[in-house]
């Protein structure tokens, strides 16, 4: 027989049979990736170490329990333990306690007596403790089952008795510490090449109208070289953002745990999927260092990107009106309205928004040539926004507009080709796999996700308000403008919807359809699990291009009535004026220098900050409506001349005032490195530290530290409770000191009374004298006296009232008056009531030194609101599920709430570092940041010691191996989302306000 010739017909049905099984392959190997093992960590922490006599350690876990525990305690252990034969937690705190009293070995967990057993000559017990509760053994025979229990918390391994024969080995919670297996790593590489080859075929074969290019590529114009220079000097000008060191920690510790966890809340627990941006984060630190500002250049570069891309759509959508002169510079205005108040931030935002851009324009050019392949590039670049944060979904509002032409394009295919086009949407999302999923596994990311969802704070959809309370409670001018002036064109649109189509005008479209986008855009939205101001930039793309549009077109049709066209402009007029009621208000440490008010005064009784010149305040309406009554003038001359009119009232306020905020912002921050020289700016020290050897707030902050001792003093004077003892459990300086306290635990006495040291006799270096104190520090009075030859002159001292943490000491400096011989403190505890108590320790002489005296070659905690500013500190980490122990504690201050601060130990949201701070004493040093005109408090700065015995990994008082085992994808291990697991019943944490910008 001959050949068969081919019948054309069938070559449509076969290759759609072919894209389908390319996209259900992609498909099958995107899920089977997902459920493939991992190799997981599994570390196991053994104690005592061989040899070791004195082996009590601090050993902080996060999570704070052990996946299982055991420890073997001899009956000798507990006859020779002076307090506890073994003990896991400090002192009040939740944890395992054995220990022998009254001739019975007693066992507690959390403070509640589980076993008293009689202790007998020789004998051995043992507890065993994992998920299926506590199990206390005596020479092999169960004495006690409580499945009840969890494993117990542990911040240190702790005897007093012999240590021969005591031993414990316990597995640390490192369950996200995991890498992909042989099996995985080949499914993904699969899976990659499989996305990009359907990717190819898609576009290929449903490329859409042949006579229509896919993108234009559009010219270059002065506007770009504008957005390059301000980007570029944003990076050293820019607002810092409240999250920035929360991202940068995340991600710098990701490169030591092998996985980016949250760091500061949730036990540390993976933030995958979402985790796009801080690997971004993560590769760029690794390559050039961890300082702000070479972080900032990510965040620049996705500014720099989603300003190309809505380039390449307003050329490919407007076709022959893009090359008209105003189209590159009100796109610059729009999109420098959102990047200068949001864009330089370390959140995932930035990255959002330029998945978000690109999901716009190829979901447009889509529309355009009705190319299914584009549709599939822009659903890809939607599911990898969510890969950043769940306030991704923002990217999927350009395809919802993609439906209608979808379903005819769909209804004219046949069933081959309508298979085809769903399983290759829903292969195109699969690109989640690789960055959400390639090093961790489904059970991991969702347990994190339970995690989350029981520990943050969140608000469902239905309480999206809160959103938009929190923008006009608490952010500033510069933020509430571009989101205002987005809901109000938004608004206009849609009154003005019906009173004329889109006409032949590219721009007109433009304009209605990115309204529709950004509504949608804002809906989605409100489905993300938080509702802070940060959030808001994630749908800056549409917008961007919607307030682009509305500065070159009116968002009012030509048709449109005076009731219309008044109700627009009183919407357009009420969104400005709301905005500039903000105040121009830029902490953390982007404030110092700014103009309007006083900004070392935030009583809003007595100061306004809110943008103003003289008289003039830009939140008058009556300021706006000059500007429309203006415009109508203008427009109205020009109209009895024959002249065409181009900007009515609507525009011209819109241009003013997006125009004037864009001025105004890059005049305030230009301005505000140089009004506050010579002090320390964020802009300064980006300056020293990209282009030449700087350490951020390391090269200008000093501190107070010793400079020699004082004399042998007098007897000092006691009277009413004081009395000589420490309560805390180490003291103030290095060294031990003389301590006086008030502290009457019993509550026999209300705990006042008067202290006088003896006259320390002054000589040798030091310019001030410190002193230390510590406890309920409201209302009391403390004096410092200095004697000299012409009498004696008393200096008070002003303690830091806002903190409220009692396991704290604040040394309090003041200067040594010219001709002073000797000192002595003059202390009054004069609170009555419970727990009110004092404590002071002996002063010493100190000087003002560089911090770099204090952190050089000391394991550092700078916290999540400035750690960017300490690029050069060894910066501690959470690695194998135990957290490091720093020496020294760095936070920002500037009138913030202590709490935020310390947010670390937030126990109700799971404060990964608990299990440290309750190890810890803190001593707060006298420091301060000169030069320059004054500014707020910038920071503090803590030394951190401990009672016991310091193990810094991976040298420690312990023995820590870690092992691999193979877990597949779908395993889940025993849950943490369970207040029982922090036990917030029995002890409970800081209490933490909403700060308006935490993740």
């Amino acid at each position: 027989m001959g050949d068969v010739p081919p019948n054309p017909h069938d070559r449509a049905p076969r290759g759609n049979r072919r894209l389908a099984a390319l996209a259900g392959l992609t498909l099958l190997l995107g899920v089977l990736a997902v459920l493939a093992p991992v190799k997981a960590d599994a570390p196991l922490v053994t104690w005592p170490r061989a040899g070791d006599a004195t082996p009590s350690t601090v050993l902080p876990l996060s999570p704070y329990r052990p996946l299982d525990f055991t420890a073997t305690i001899p009956c000798e252990t507990l006859r020779t333990s002076t307090a506890a034969a073994l003990r896991t937690h400090a002192p009040g705190n939740p944890g395992l306690e054995v220990a022998a009293r009254a001739g019975q070995a007693r066992f507690l967990v959390d403070g509640s007596e589980i076993l008293a057993d009689p202790l007998t000559a020789t004998c051995e017990y043992q507890v065993v403790a994992d998920a299926t509760g506590i199990r206390v053994s005596r020479d092999g025979a169960l004495l006690v089952n409580r499945p009840d229990l969890l494993p117990p918390q542990v911040s240190e391994l702790s005897t007093t008795g012999s240590v021969d024969g005591l031993e414990v080995a316990l597995h640390t919670d490192a369950r996200y510490e995991s890498s992909p297996s042989a099996w995985k790593i080949a499914l993904l590489l699969a899976h990659a090449a499989c996305l990009v080859a359907l990717l190819v075929l898609a576009w290929r074969r449903w490329r859409g109208r042949q006579s229509m290019s896919v993108l234009t590529i559009p010219r270059f114009a002065a506007a770009d070289a504008v957005m390059v220079l301000v980007a570029a000097a944003w990076v050293l000008l820019g607002p810092v953002n409240m999250d920035d060191g929360w991202y940068l920690m995340m991600a710098r510790n990701a490169g030591e745990s092998g996985y980016v966890g949250n760091f500061v809340y949730m036990f540390n627990a993976t933030e995958n999927p979402f985790a796009l941006s801080q690997y971004l984060l993560q590769w760029w630190g690794e390559l050039g260092g961890w300082s702000l500002w070479w972080m900032r250049l990510v965040p620049m570069f996705c500014g720099l990107a989603t300003w190309v891309l809505l380039r390449i759509v307003f050329a490919t959508l407007l076709g022959r009106a893009a090359n008209l002169r105003a189209v590159p510079w009100a796109l610059l205005v729009a999109h420098l309205v959102w990047f200068l108040s949001y864009g330089m931030s370390l959140r995932p935002e930035p990255v959002i928004v330029v998945c978000a851009a690109a999901a716009l324009l190829f979901a447009e050019a889509a529309y355009l040539r009705h190319s299914i392949g584009a549709l599939a590039v822009a659903t890809m670049f939607a599911a990898l926004a969510m890969t950043a944060s769940p306030s991704g979904l923002v990217a999927a509002a350009p395809l919802v507009l993609s439906v209608p032409w979808l379903l005819r394009w769909l209804h004219r295919q046949p069933w081959s080709g309508r298979v085809a086009a769903v399983l290759l949407a829903a292969a195109s999302a699969t690109v989640v796999v690789p960055v959400g999923f390639a090093d961790a596994s489904l059970g991991d990311v969702l347990e994190a996700t339970d995690i989350h969802r029981w520990y943050y704070l969140s608000f469902p959809w239905y309480e999206e308000f809160e959103h938009y309370n929190t923008l006009l409670n608490t952010a500033g001018w510069a933020r509430r403008l571009p989101v205002l002036l987005t809901l109000a064109i938004v608004g206009v649109v849609a009154l003005a919807s019906g009173r004329g189509g889109m006409g032949r005008d590219p721009i007109r479209r433009l304009l209605i359809t990115s309204a529709v986008t950004t509504a949608i855009a804002l809906v989605l939205i409100a489905f993300s699990p938080t509702k802070w101001v940060s959030h808001f930039h994630a749908v800056a793309a549409a917008p961007t291009v919607l307030l682009a549009a509305a500065l070159l077109r009116s968002p009012l049709p030509r048709r449109a009535g005076p009731v219309v066209a008044g109700a627009s402009l009183v919407l357009i007029i009420g969104a400005v004026s709301l905005s500039f009621a903000g105040d121009n208000w830029w902490i953390p440490f982007s404030d110092a220098g700014q103009r309007f008010g006083e900004h070392l005064n935030r009583d809003s009784q007595t100061n306004n900050l809110e943008p103003h010149f003289g008289p003039l305040y830009l939140r008058n309406p009556v300021l706006w409506i000059g500007v429309a009554v203006m415009a109508y003038s203008w427009a109205k001359w020009r109209r009895r001349r024959g002249e065409p009119v181009r900007v009515g009232p609507d525009r011209a306020v819109l241009g003013v005032a997006s125009i004037g905020s864009v001025l105004l912002l890059v005049a305030l921050f230009g301005y505000a490195p140089i009004g506050q020289a010579p002090g320390w700016t964020v802009a300064r020290s980006g300056a020293q530290t990209l282009f030449g050897d700087g350490c951020g707030l390391a090269d200008d902050v000093r501190v107070q530290l010793p400079s020699g001792r004082l004399g042998a003093p007098s007897a000092p004077e006691l009277a009413g409770d004081f009395q000589v003892g420490n309560v805390l459990p180490t003291g103030p300086w290095s060294e031990p000191v003389t301590i006086w306290n008030t502290d009457r635990p019993d509550g026999t006495t209300p705990g006042v009374g008067r202290l006088v040291t003896g006259w320390y006799p002054l000589s040798g270096p030091g310019t001030h004298v410190t002193v230390p104190v510590a406890g309920l520090l409201a209302g009391q009075r403390l004096e410092v006296e200095f004697a000299r030859p012409g009498g004696v002159v008393a200096q008070q001292l002003h303690p830091e009232l806002r903190r409220s943490a009692l396991r704290e000491w604040q040394q309090l400096a003041t200067p040594i008056p010219a001709g002073a011989q000797s000192v002595r403190v003059v202390a009054t505890d004069q609170v009555t009531g419970a727990r009110s108590w004092l404590a002071v320790a002996e002063p010493k002489t100190t000087e003002s030194r560089p911090i770099t005296e204090l952190t050089r070659d000391r394991p550092v905690l700078a916290n999540h609101i400035n750690a960017p500013l300490w690029p050069c500190v060894d910066q501690v980490g959470i690695r194998d599920g135990v957290t490091d122990t720093p020496e020294v504690r760095l936070t920002a201050d500037e009138g913030l709430p202590p709490e935020w601060l310390d947010n670390i130990s937030y126990l109700e949201w799971g404060g990964a570092w608990m299990q440290t701070t309750r190890e810890w004493t803190q001593t707060r040093l006298a420091a301060e940041l000169p030069g320059g005109p004054p500014r707020l408090p910038w920071g503090n700065v803590f030394v951190v010691r401990y009672q016991l015995p310091v193990g810094q990994l991976p040298v420690g008082r312990y023995d820590l191996r870690v092992s691999q085992e193979t877990r597949w994808g779908w395993t889940r291990l025993p849950t943490l989302a369970d207040n029982d697991y922090p036990d917030i019943s029995r002890n409970a944490g800081i209490q933490e306000p909403d700060d308006g910008n935490a993740r």
